[in-house]
C-alpha cells in the first residue's frame, strides 16, 4: 500500500512538473508578431470574400481549386486583432513557403506573457506539406504536429477526422500574391459534413449556451404572445413579456439563479428573431408548427426598435454574437458589418446601426454578468420601451460610402472615429439599464 501510495505521489509530482515545464516552455517575454493590417472597408470586403469561397468550396463534391490572396489573409488578420485586441496576426508568402504568426498578450506575469505561434507551410504537390511549428521555445517538425493533433482529435472528438480533412487538399502551390489549394471533397466526406450527429451530440452533452428544454419555455412564451401582435410591433415588448417570465421563474424555482433565467430568455429572443442556424448551437428550440413559424417569419422582417427593422436585427444579432462569444469580438463584428455595407451596393457605413450594434452587445452582457446585476436588470426590462432599450439616434451619420469614410476619418484609429464611439458609449449611459455595464 505504501509503495502504491509513493508511486502515485511521484507520479503526481513529475506530472505537475511537466505541466509547469511546457507552460514556461510555451509563453514567453516579448511578442513575435507585430499587427501589420487594421479593419477597413477595403480589408472587410476581401475577408467576406474569402469566407464566401471556402464555404462554397466545401458544399461542391469533387475537385476544386481555391486561390486566397494576400489581400484576403490580411483582411482576415485585420478582423481578428479587431475582434481579439490582445491578438496580432501576419502571413508571409514567398515562391518557397506560406509563414503564419501569431502572438497573444495573456493576462499573467512578464515571464510567461506572451503566446507567440507560427506555422511554416512548403508548396508540395502531395497534400499539405508543414515544415516547422513554433509554440514559444518549443519547436515541433510538422509531421510530429499533425501526429499530436490527430491524437487529440482521434480521442476528443471523432477518430479519423484529421486524416480526412488533410486528404481533401491534393496540392499546395505559393506566390508572392496567393497561395492555391487543389482540394478533392468526395462523398465520404460530404456525409461527414452533412451528418450533424457528433456535433449534436457535443452541443447537447455541454449545454454551453444553456438548458435547451428551458429555453424553450421562453421560446413558446414569446411564440404565444407574437401570435396577438402585429407583424410591425415593437421588439420592447417581447423584451417585457420575456423578461417578465425570467422574474416568476427566478422567485418560483428553487435552486435558480436569475443569471441563468435571463439567459435563457435572452437566448429565446435570440433564437426567435434571429437566424436560424442559431437554435444549431443551443438545442431543438423552434416549434415546427405551422402557424407559428408564418408568424415568425414575418416578425424578424417587420418587428421593430426605434420604429426601424434594421435596428431591431442589429440588436438581436450583436445579442447572439455577444451570447456566443466576446463583448470584443461582438463589437468588432458589428463594426466589420458597417464596413461591408459601405462598399459599392451596401446601404453604407451608419454609426445608428453601430449604435443598436452596441446596444445589443451590452445588452446581453448586462442580463447575465452577476446575480446582482441580473435582477436589477429584470425590474429595468419589466416596463421597458423602444426609448429605454435604443437612446435616441439623432444627429448620427448614416449611409457613408468607402470614399466618404475614409476622407472623414481615414481609419478605425482616427480621433474623429474614436470620439463618435465615445458619442455613441455616453448616448447608451444615459439609459439606466446600461449603466449597470459601466
Amino acid at each position: 500500500m505504501k509503495t502504491l501510495f509513493r508511486c502515485f505521489v511521484i507520479f503526481t509530482f513529475i506530472f505537475i512538473f511537466a505541466f509547469c515545464a511546457l507552460v514556461l516552455l510555451s509563453l514567453q517575454t516579448q511578442p513575435k508578431t507585430v499587427q501589420l493590417h487594421q479593419i477597413s472597408a477595403q480589408k472587410a470586403k476581401q475577408s467576406q470574400q474569402l469566407v464566401k469561397k471556402l464555404i462554397t468550396s466545401a458544399k461542391q463534391q469533387g475537385q476544386q481549386q481555391v486561390r486566397i490572396t494576400k489581400d484576403e489573409l490580411d483582411g482576415l488578420a485585420a478582423l481578428l486583432h479587431r475582434a481579439v485586441p490582445q491578438s496580432a496576426a501576419n502571413v508571409t508568402l514567398t515562391p518557397k513557403a506560406l509563414n503564419a504568426s501569431l502572438s497573444v498578450t495573456l493576462p499573467l506575469p512578464e515571464l510567461i506573457k506572451y503566446l507567440n505561434v507560427s506555422i511554416k507551410v512548403l508548396p508540395s504537390e502531395r497534400g499539405l506539406m508543414i515544415e516547422q511549428v513554433n509554440i514559444g521555445h518549443l519547436s515541433l517538425a510538422g509531421h510530429h504536429f499533425i501526429t499530436l493533433v490527430r491524437l487529440m482529435s482521434d480521442f476528443f472528438i471523432q477518430p479519423n477526422l484529421v486524416d480526412d480533412m488533410l486528404a481533401i487538399i491534393k496540392r499546395v502551390s505559393i506566390s508572392e500574391s496567393f497561395v492555391e489549394f487543389d482540394m478533392y471533397f468526395d462523398t465520404r466526406l460530404l456525409a461527414r459534413n452533412n451528418d450533424k450527429s457528433l456535433l449534436m451530440r457535443l452541443r447537447d452533452d455541454l449545454s454551453l449556451f444553456g438548458n435547451a428544454k428551458e429555453i424553450a419555455i421562453y421560446y413558446q412564451s414569446i411564440a404565444q404572445y407574437a401570435a396577438k401582435q402585429q407583424s410591425n410591433a415593437s421588439l420592447a415588448g417581447y423584451v417585457r413579456e420575456v423578461f417578465s417570465l425570467a422574474s416568476q421563474r427566478s422567485n418560483s424555482i428553487a435552486n435558480t439563479n436569475t443569471t441563468v433565467q435571463n439567459q435563457s430568455a435572452a437566448m429565446a429572443l435570440i433564437i426567435y428573431f434571429g437566424a436560424d442556424r442559431f437554435e444549431l448551437l443551443v438545442g431543438d428550440i423552434i416549434d415546427d408548427d405551422f402557424d407559428q413559424l408564418v408568424v415568425r417569419n414575418k416578425l424578424r422582417s417587420n418587428a421593430t426598435l426605434r420604429g426601424r427593422n434594421d435596428l431591431q436585427k442589429h440588436f438581436v444579432y450583436s445579442m447572439a454574437i455577444q451570447m456566443f462569444s466576446t463583448l470584443g469580438a461582438s463589437d468588432a463584428i458589428g463594426e466589420y458589418k458597417e464596413f461591408l455595407d459601405s462598399n459599392r451596393g451596401g446601404s453604407g457605413f451608419s454609426f445608428a446601426d453601430l449604435m443598436a450594434d452596441r446596444a445589443g452587445t451590452r445588452f446581453a452582457q448586462i442580463v447575465v454578468a452577476s446575480e446582482n446585476k441580473a435582477k436589477r436588470a429584470q425590474s429595468l426590462l419589466l416596463t421597458i420601451t423602444d426609448e429605454a432599450l435604443l437612446p435616441s439616434i439623432q444627429g448620427l451619420n448614416e449611409g457613408i460610402s468607402q470614399t466618404e469614410f475614409e476622407q472623414t476619418y481615414r481609419d478605425i484609429n482616427n480621433q474623429d472615429y474614436q470620439q463618435m464611439l465615445k458619442e455613441i458609449d455616453a448616448r447608451l449611459e444615459t439609459l439606466p439599464l446600461y449603466q449597470l455595464g459601466w
